[in-house]
């Protein structure tokens, strides 16, 4: 039996834990605010917004305080507002790329390299999936990303007339990429603690990313713009459906 003293004693240990995850959650809030006014080359760096993502999701871990759900709802919010960011950025960039590349050529895009992956497509579907599954498929398709985006970023760099503006995208929309997988893996340990495998998904698009010929390295970079655009959308409903499952029970 614990006396009142150490009882007390955990009890700050909690409350002290909830005051840096508020101050933790306020500092996200006014780092997502300054994403709009700055660049990637600012010295406002993803990495700071990565790991005030990180630390609010340590709060997963206190589970004996009341507010727990009260605390996992804000996390879910932040998540789903983060997502609703990538997909957007990956808008933009598709647009531009597309604007500026693809009207010069005439290609044929070829089929995604996630579509290996099993997801659900309809409504309907999406929500017969059980809650867990539903979040591992999320995070393989983010980790079937982790590669091409390094390569993608590299392949806009060298495009000859690509923005200043379009490269940074690109640079933070990997960045954004690897910071929502990040924050998923941390959800998932919830049902199973430890190390989240890695689903590797073979990609086979960087050899056209080096090609010589032009339209061959268009056609590649422009598949892989269109196919993290229609991921990232994925990724953002499915989030929005977990949020609802987990913090509402359904009931939204």
């Amino acid at each position: 039996m614990e006396d009142s003293s150490q009882i007390e004693q955990h009890s700050c240990i909690v409350v002290h834990t909830a005051e840096e995850l508020l101050i933790n959650a306020a500092v996200f809030d006014s780092t997502m605010f300054l994403i709009g006014h700055l660049s990637i080359t600012s010295l406002y760096s993803w990495k700071t917004i990565l790991l005030a993502v990180s630390n609010l999701f340590l709060w997963e871990r206190v589970t004996s305080s009341p507010n727990s759900q009260m605390i996992t709802g804000s996390l879910y919010q932040r998540v789903v507002e983060l997502s609703h960011y990538t997909h957007d950025l990956a808008s933009k960039v598709f647009i531009e790329f597309n604007t500026k590349f693809v009207r010069r050529q005439n290609l044929m895009l070829s089929t995604c390299h996630t579509a290996s992956i099993f997801t659900p497509e309809s409504s309907e579907q999406v929500h017969q999936t059980k809650l867990e599954d539903l979040l591992k498929m999320t995070i393989s398709v983010l980790q079937a990303w982790e590669e091409p985006l390094k390569h993608m970023v590299a392949a806009v760099a060298a495009l000859p007339d690509a923005s200043d503006v379009m490269l940074s995208r690109a640079k933070e929309l990997e960045e954004r990429v690897l910071g929502l997988l990040e924050g998923l893996k941390t959800i998932f340990n919830r049902f199973h603690p430890g190390v989240v495998e890695n689903d590797y998904t073979f990609w086979n698009g960087w050899s056209d990313l080096q090609s010589s010929d032009e339209a061959t390295r268009y056609f590649a970079l422009s598949n892989l713009h269109r196919c993290v655009h229609r991921d990232t959308h994925k990724v953002d409903n499915y989030l929005k459906v977990l949020k609802c499952r987990d913090v509402h029970d359904n009931n939204c």
